[in-house]
C-alpha cells in the first residue's frame, strides 16, 4: 500500500502540501534510501523520454530540410508570350485546337496542314500507307511553338476530336481523326497510332459528323463510340442512317451495323448525346427536323441481346416514360424539334437537371428548349445565322448567354449577345461582314466573360469605299460588359486569317491568343504562320474604338490598364 503511493506521488507531482503530509504520516517509518531510488528511476525514464522527443524533432526538422532545400521542386514551364512558327509551300485546314498532351500543364496547338516537300510526304507512304498527298496532324508546344510531334493522316479528313479521356485504355488522353469515306484512327498523346477502324465494316459507306464518346457498353471498364454513316450511292428513294458501336478499346465493332430510315437529300448532322432527367440516354441528330433515337435500342438491335439481360450496363436499362410517349412506334424516333432549315444543335448545361437545356438555331431564328420536356423557353428571330451561337456570361446572373452573328445585308451582320434567360438583346452592334471570317470565342474572367469576335467597324471611309475595297481586312476585337460602349481592336491584319482561337493556355494564369494565317486548301501553297500571343500583350497594344461618345468617363489608357488587371477563371 505504501508503494502504491508513493509511485502515485511521482506520477502526480503537483499534489497540494496536504496530500503530501498525508501520505508522510500514514508512512513514518518508510526508508528513506528506498524512496531515493525510486526517484532516482523514474528520473532516468523522464530523461529518457525527453531525449527521444528531441531525436524525433530533430529528424522531423531534417525531412523538412530536404524537401525544401535539397530535393528540388519540379520546374514549372516558363509560357512564352509570344511565338511563331512557320511552314513553306503548305496549304491548311481550316481546324485549330488547343490540347495538353504532354502534361505540362499548358494548353498546346494543333492544326493539319498539306505541304509539297517530297521528303514529308514519304511518311505518307512508308509509315502509315496512305497515298500522296497526304495530311499532316501537328502539334506544338504551348509554351515555345516547338514541334512536338507531326504525323501523316489521311487527306480527306473531317474532324480531330482531341482529348477524350482513357482512350484505349490509356492513363492519358488522346484523340480520333475522322475522313472521308471511313476513316477513323486513335491516336496517343505521343502522335502514335492506338488503333484504326477496319476499313471493310464501312465499306460502300461515308462517316458523318464527329463520332459520339459514350460510357462502357462492353464492361471493360473504356467507353466507347458510336459512328454515323450514309451509303455512298444516293440514288435510291429513301436513304439510310447507319450507327455503328465501336470499342473505345480496340476500335472493334460491338455488335452490327443499325440501320434507320432517313428523309432523301436531307445530310444528318450535328450528333450529340442526351440524357433525360431520369438518366435515359438518348442520340440526338439534325435532319431537317431534330431527332432522336435511344441509346438502348441501338445497342439492343447491334448485339441482339434483351434489355433484361443481367450483364447488360445499367445505363442502358434506364427509361424515360415522358420520352418514350413521344417516340414513333413505327421508326422508333422521338421528334424533338420540328423545322426544316434547322442547322446546329448545342446543349446547355444546367446544375442539378440532367437533361438540362437545347439550343437550336435555324437559319432564321434561335430557339431554347427544355431538355425533358422540350418546352420553349424563348425564341429570337434573326435575317440568316451565320455560325454557332457561342456561349459565354454577359451579365451576372450565372446563366450562360450568347453571341450570336447574323448577316443583315450583303456586306454587314450583326453580332447580338442574347440574355440565356429571357433571350432578350443584351448588346449588339453592326460590322463590316468579310467571308470566311473566323469563328468568335470567349473566355471567362472571374465573374463575367470576355466576348471576342472578328469583323470591321464601319467607318466613314470604309463605307463609302467598300465597293472599291478589294485588300480583305480581318480585325478582332474585344468586348466585356464591364464596359459595354467600348470596343478594343486586338488585331489588325490583311493577311488571310483561315482559324483563331482564344483561351486560357494555363488555368486562372495565362489566356491566350493563336492565329493560323496561310493558304486554305484548293489554293496555291504559300507560307503558313502559326502565332500565338497572350492576352494581356494584345490588350495593352490595342486600339480603343467608341461605340457611343460621351457614355464613358475614362481615357484609352485608363481603359487599356483596366482590361489589362483582368483575372481569368477556368
Amino acid at each position: 500500500m505504501t508503494e502504491n503511493k508513493d509511485l502515485e506521488a511521482e506520477i502526480h507531482p503537483l499534489k497540494n502540501e496536504e496530500v503530501r503530509t498525508q501520505d508522510s504520516n500514514e508512512a513514518p517509518d518508510k526508508p528513506k534510501e528506498t524512496k531515493s531510488k525510486k526517484l532516482t528511476k523514474f528520473g532516468q525514464l523522464s530523461q529518457w523520454r525527453t531525449a527521444a522527443f528531441f531525436l524525433v524533432l530533430f529528424l522531423c526538422l531534417i525531412v523538412v530540410f530536404a524537401f525544401s532545400f535539397i530535393i528540388p521542386c519540379p520546374v514549372r514551364p516558363s509560357s512564352q508570350r509570344a511565338w511563331i512558327r512557320t511552314f513553306e509551300n503548305a496549304v491548311t485546314y481550316p481546324f485549330l485546337t488547343l490540347w495538353d498532351a504532354n502534361k505540362d500543364k499548358v494548353a498546346d496547338v494543333m492544326f493539319v496542314f498539306k505541304d509539297s516537300n517530297n521528303t514529308n510526304n514519304g511518311s505518307c507512304v512508308y509509315e502509315e500507307g496512305l497515298s500522296i498527298p497526304c495530311a499532316h496532324l501537328t502539334l506544338l508546344s504551348g509554351t515555345n511553338g516547338s514541334l512536338l510531334w507531326k504525323r501523316a493522316i489521311a487527306e480527306d479528313i473531317q474532324h480531330v476530336q482531341c482529348g477524350v479521356q482513357n482512350l484505349s485504355g490509356t492513363k492519358s488522353s488522346g484523340c480520333l481523326v475522322i475522313g472521308i469515306p471511313h476513316y477513323l484512327t486513335a491516336i496517343s498523346s505521343s502522335g502514335e497510332t492506338l488503333w484504326r477502324l477496319n476499313t471493310s465494316l464501312a465499306a460502300d459507306l461515308s462517316v458523318i459528323g464527329p463520332a459520339l464518346v459514350l460510357p462502357d457498353l462492353d464492361g471493360d471498364e473504356i467507353g466507347d463510340l458510336l459512328l454515323f454513316f450514309v451509303p455512298d450511292d444516293q440514288g435510291t428513294s429513301v436513304n439510310k442512317l447507319i450507327f455503328l458501336l465501336i470499342s473505345g478499346k480496340s476500335g472493334d465493332p460491338i455488335g452490327q451495323k443499325v440501320y434507320h430510315n432517313i428523309t432523301k437529300g436531307l445530310m444528318p448532322s450535328s450528333p450529340l448525346i442526351h440524357i433525360t432527367n431520369t438518366g435515359a440516354y438518348y442520340i440526338l441528330f439534325i435532319q431537317g427536323n431534330v431527332q432522336g433515337v435511344a441509346l438502348k435500342d441501338i445497342y439492343a438491335q447491334a448485339t441482339g441481346l434483351p434489355l433484361l439481360t443481367s450483364k447488360l450496363n445499367p445505363i442502358l436499362k434506364k427509361s424515360d416514360p415522358e420520352w418514350e410517349k413521344k417516340t414513333d412506334t413505327m421508326s422508333g424516333m422521338v421528334e424533338v424539334y420540328r423545322s426544316k432549315t434547322t442547322k446546329y444543335l448545342q446543349q446547355v448545361q444546367v446544375p442539378g437537371k440532367k437533361a438540362g437545356k437545347l439550343l437550336i438555331s435555324t437559319n432564321d431564328a434561335v430557339e431554347l428548349l427544355d431538355g425533358q420536356s422540350l418546352q420553349t423557353y424563348w425564341y429570337h428571330n434573326l435575317s440568316q445565322i451565320q455560325g454557332v451561337p457561342l456561349p459565354g456570361y454577359f451579365n451576372m446572373d450565372g446563366v450562360f448567354d450568347f453571341l450570336i452573328e447574323d448577316l443583315i445585308e450583303k456586306d454587314k451582320k450583326k453580332v447580338t449577345i442574347v440574355d440565356g434567360k429571357s433571350g432578350k438583346i443584351l448588346w449588339e452592334e453592326e460590322l463590316i461582314y468579310r467571308e470566311n471570317c473566323p469563328k468568335p470565342s470567349s473566355v471567362n474572367t472571374i465573374s463575367r466573360s470576355i466576348f471576342l469576335f472578328w469583323g470591321e467597324l464601319p467607318t466613314q471611309s470604309n463605307v463609302s469605299l467598300l465597293e472599291s475595297f478589294s485588300e480583305k481586312s480581318h480585325n478582332l476585337y474585344m468586348v466585356h460588359p464591364s464596359h459595354p460602349n467600348v470596343i478594343l481592336e486586338l488585331k489588325n491584319s490583311t493577311e488571310n486569317v483561315v482559324a483563331s482561337t482564344t483561351a486560357l493556355f494555363e488555368q486562372s494564369r495565362h489566356a491566350g491568343s493563336v492565329l493560323l494565317l496561310g493558304q486554305p486548301l484548293g489554293s496555291k501553297p504559300g507560307l503558313l504562320k502559326i502565332i500565338k500571343q497572350k492576352l494581356k500583350d494584345l490588350i495593352y497594344l490595342s486600339r480603343v474604338r467608341r461605340l457611343k461618345k460621351g457614355h464613358d468617363d475614362f481615357g484609352d489608357d485608363e481603359l487599356r490598364e483596366y482590361f489589362h488587371r483582368m483575372r481569368y477563371s477556368s
